[in-house]
C-alpha cells in the first residue's frame, strides 16, 4: 500500500514539474490540477504494468 500511495504522490510532482516547464517553453496555459493528476494516473499505470514483466531477482519462483 505505500508503494503506491509514493508512486501516486511522486507522480503527482513530477507532473507539476513537467508540467510547469513545458507550459513555460511552449506559451500555454499551466493548468497544475491537471498535469498533476495526469501525470500520476500514467505513472501509477506504468509502474504497476512493469511489475507484471519484470521479476524480484531475490525471490525463487
Amino acid at each position: 500500500m505505500a508503494k503506491q500511495l509514493i508512486i501516486l504522490f511522486w507522480g503527482f510532482i513530477y507532473g507539476e514539474v513537467i508540467g510547469y516547464i513545458g507550459a513555460a517553453l511552449t506559451g500555454v496555459t499551466f493548468s497544475p490540477l491537471a498535469d498533476g493528476l495526469t501525470a500520476m494516473v500514467i505513472g501509477w499505470i506504468t509502474i504497476n504494468l512493469l511489475t507484471l514483466f519484470i521479476k524480484d531477482p531475490t525471490t525463487n519462483k
